[in-house]
């Protein structure tokens, strides 16, 4: 007890390089709560979006990679309907979500930028010398509607309508119901651009306002092609779209997204659905695109905690050294009458050891609460300007080609379309946390402590009295 009561007289008997002392450790860590917090809330945040964007695995003939391959419009390959389901049956997989859109023309409603005169009349080409309507909207289908993109955000269904639920179901939206005196209960009929042999009576069953931009694409901006204003969107279950018997995936551009067990094991499941006939032609990965984008701001915060926390550590854990080291050599006459009264070595390096931990210990106490309280806005500013950086830079990028293929499968190389970055953060000071604050305190505490140490066993009691006298 002697040893600590006098190591507390000491706190105070040497308060001006103790402040300076606890002044350093202070700094140490709060700024190690703080990049700690945010870096854990930023990698917690990454895990949860590798769960999903790195678990949802698409299989889809990427036309891009065609394209920049050498592979053009004959390459293109079809696999069967069935073929998609195959898929589904593994045990890789959690879960399957079928999507599929389909370009369509109608004769009985006018869609949006349609000549209202002879709506759904507009011929065009198909590429092989022969004409063909040319489509002027678009059927999207889904098997899971509750988790339709942008509905509850931008697109929200009106009141008295609903999501659909059966066969022959589908939503359609607020403007094109309104050029065309839609109401709920009213019927619409559609017909396949490419397979004209595909036909649809379909219920109106709810209209949806809708606030997207018109068009999600630079390019369709510049053409406005009809089928791809947005407002020309009608929206309908996945088993719909199946009733017209489809045999293949020729005339739809198949998105369908297995979710897996693990994202680790998406060669395992490549290997799998490659066995069982996909073709080469045919990716199975991951929107790597889509997850760099919606996870860069956070990396960038994580990257830049990390580097601040090295370089502050290095910084402080230097200057505490260097402050140990003169504070012991000023104490060069204490050390030695403690020595000469016959006290151990040992117990002159514990009384020096535990002044090093009050201090930090007080350090961390204050440390703690000043951190967190400090974590959150700067987290905040943080991310706000990473994502502000990443929505510029997508701006001067612009959008991608519209390249469209026989079959009437369209891509753009725009693979991030849809995706925004995560814009939000919210940093807790959780108990792991806790504990690497605590260690790390420790740990330079340790170390002024055994700079402390070292010193003092080089110290003679009766050479020190000497050179004092």
């Amino acid at each position: 007890m002697y040893l600590i009561g006098n190591a507390m007289k000491n706190l105070l008997r040497n308060k001006g390089r103790n402040i300076l002392i606890a002044a350093i450790t202070l700094a140490i860590v709060v700024s190690v709560v703080i990049t700690l917090t945010i870096n854990n809330a930023a990698a917690r945040i990454i895990d949860e979006i590798r769960l999903d964007l790195g678990s949802r695995v698409e299989v889809r003939q990427d036309l891009m990679d065609m394209r920049e391959i050498g592979l053009g419009r004959d390459d293109v390959s079809y696999i069967s309907i069935e073929d998609f389901y195959s898929f589904a049956r593994s045990d890789y997989l959690r879960t399957t979500i079928f999507n599929a859109d389909m370009y369509a023309w109608s004769d009985t409603f006018c869609a949006v930028m349609d000549d209202p005169a002879k709506p759904g009349q507009v011929e065009r080409s198909d590429g092989k010398g022969g004409i063909v309507l040319d489509e002027t909207c678009k059927l999207i289908t889904t098997s899971e509607p509750a988790i339709l993109p942008e509905f509850g955000a931008e697109r929200a269904i009106l009141p008295g309508g609903r999501m659909f639920e059966g066969i022959n179901e589908c939503i359609i939206s607020e403007e094109l119901a309104l050029l065309n005196g839609i109401a709920v209960g009213d019927g619409i009929e559609l017909r396949s651009a490419i397979a004209t042999d595909k036909h649809y009576s379909l219920t109106v069953v709810g209209i949806y306002s809708d606030e997207t931009e018109e068009y999600s694409n630079m390019m369709f901006m510049f053409n406005r092609p009809i089928s791809e204003n947005r407002r020309n969107e009608i929206i309908t279950s996945f088993d719909t779209l199946m009733t017209a018997g489809w045999e293949t995936n020729a005339g739809l551009d198949m998105k369908t997204y297995y979710f897996l067990n693990d994202p680790d094991n998406v060669r395992k499941y490549e290997d799998e659905v490659r066995s069982k006939g996909l073709p080469v032609t045919y990716n199975v990965a991951i929107n790597q695109v889509a997850y760099d984008k919606v996870t860069g701001p956070l990396s960038g915060v994580r990257g830049a905690t990390v580097t601040f926390m090295i370089v502050i550590l290095i910084l402080g854990a230097i200057v505490l050294a260097i402050i140990s080291f003169m504070a012991v050599r000023e104490r060069k006459y204490e050390v030695g009458v403690l020595r000469a009264m016959g006290m151990e070595k040992s117990k002159v390096a514990f009384g020096i050891l535990a002044e090093t931990m009050m201090v930090s210990v007080l350090c961390l106490a204050i440390g703690l609460g000043a951190g967190t309280a400090m974590a959150q806005p700067i987290a905040d500013n943080m991310l706000a300007g990473r994502v502000t950086d990443a929505e510029a830079e997508a701006e001067v990028s612009g959008g991608g080609n519209k390249v469209l293929f026989a079959g009437g499968q369209m891509q753009t190389d725009d693979k991030a379309a849809g995706y925004v970055p995560e814009s939000e953060i919210n940093v807790s000071l959780s108990a792991a946390v806790i504990l690497e604050i605590i260690l790390i305190t420790f740990a330079l505490a340790t170390l002024s402590g055994v700079i402390c140490v070292v010193v003092i066993t080089q110290y003679e009691p009766l050479k020190i009295l000497r050179e004092r006298s």
